[in-house]
């Protein structure tokens, strides 16, 4: 049994910030590139079956695929990311995935609101105010990253780390 989520692949994104990505975020240590979280924690890896790889690409085709640029810096509280916008369409996206499947576990801790983001780097309470300068400089320096999600991804944690299991089109239905 393994968890899985539900994101939006940003390889874009990597040429600006895949060493910081590579030092300070746990999750690409362990193999997942930059992203855009949908739904986590997904389905454990035993219950996607063919019947939810059917759900999950009838409500992915039911949407375009979607345009947006990485143009701003953010913070959480421990966090450093980049934000999407338009993010609309994702915010919508993900509302989607998670109406589709209400079986879903639930965290431990919910977020009141879903906020779409690339994070950077993570775990860095102390540091992320120096992170986030450094990711400012670069996005000035390079300008706003343009980014198009075509497919929705279902990564896996194994213990080699993170896999992709399945991919879904986004606005096959048309």
């Amino acid at each position: 049994m393994s968890r899985t989520l539900l994101a939006l692949m940003v390889p874009e994104a990597e040429p600006l910030v895949g060493d910081l990505r590579a030092r300070l975020d746990p999750a690409a240590k362990l193999g997942l590139g930059a992203h855009i979280t949908l739904v986590y924690p997904f389905l454990d890896s035993e219950r996607i079956t063919p019947a939810v790889a059917d759900r999950l690409r009838t409500v992915a085709a039911a949407r375009e695929p979607l345009a947006f640029q990485l143009d701003a810096v953010r913070m959480f509280p421990s966090t450093v990311w980049l934000a999407p916008s338009p993010a609309a369409g994702i915010g919508s996206l993900a509302a989607a995935l998670q109406l589709a499947f209400p079986e879903r576990p639930r965290r431990d801790r919910e977020f009141p609101d879903y906020v779409p983001h690339v994070s950077v780097a993570r775990e860095v309470r102390r540091d992320r105010g120096a992170i986030a300068a450094t990711l400012e400089e670069r996005l000035h320096a390079n300008g706003p990253v343009p980014c198009l999600a075509r497919q929705v991804y279902v990564m896996e944690r194994v213990p080699e780390g993170w896999r992709t299991r399945l991919v879904v089109e986004l606005g096959s239905a048309s």
